[in-house]
């Protein structure tokens, strides 16, 4: 199976309402809060969510979505419930614009540069993958935090499908991460000592 665009199967794609002023893909996706997206496609953006694989994109007017599904298989559009979980992932439930406006009016520098970076917003995560994603977090960037969540994933958390030449994997339970030894993470996923707290807090 292929990573899907907008133009090459417009059916298995849904939107909803949202401008680019209250979410900004390019800026949220890649900006250290979630380490799970990657864009394959210009301006397309694939990534887990929920233990499923999701493609995301957007028009100046809507925020539009597909999902695989979970074996091999064509599948469908999405339905409200996924849609439902978007809404709730990126909290579109806030409207940055009050934000802002609000922001804005105590803040002159936040006024001034607000206008360069319409659009960012937190992410509603799993509080399991955000925690352990922080812990990998010390002094590193986001390009390597991203590869350490990565090999986490692939080597504790179970495959959900391959699009292309990418394996997706979810993000692995507690169950699997518990108990394993410094050494076991630091072989897998590079982590640095810091890393004794995964065994702590998945105990």
């Amino acid at each position: 199976m292929r990573h899907r665009t907008l133009a090459s199967s417009p059916a298995l794609w849904a939107s909803i309402p949202c401008p680019r002023s209250e979410l900004r893909l390019d800026l949220v996706l890649a900006s250290g809060q979630s380490f799970r997206w990657r864009e394959h496609s210009p301006a397309h953006w694939s990534g887990v969510l929920g233990s499923r694989v999701w493609t995301l994109t957007q028009t100046d007017e809507r925020l539009y979505c597909t999902v695989y599904p979970e074996k091999e298989g064509r599948g469908g559009r999405p339905t409200p419930e996924d849609l439902k979980a978007i809404r709730e992932y990126f909290r579109l439930d806030v409207s940055l614009a009050r934000l802002y406006s609000h922001w804005g009016s105590v803040d002159p520098h936040f006024q001034k540069v607000a206008q360069k970076f319409q659009g960012v917003r937190l992410l509603r995560q799993d509080p399991t993958e955000c925690l352990f994603s922080f812990i990998c977090s010390s002094n590193n960037n986001i390009a390597r935090i991203t590869g350490m969540v990565e090999r986490l994933c692939q080597s504790l958390g179970p495959q959900l499908i391959q699009l292309d030449d990418v394996a997706y994997h979810g993000f692995p339970s507690l169950q699997a991460l518990a108990g394993k030894s410094l050494t076991v993470f630091s072989a897998w996923a590079g982590f640095e000592p810091r890393s004794s707290d995964l065994n702590l807090l998945s105990s």
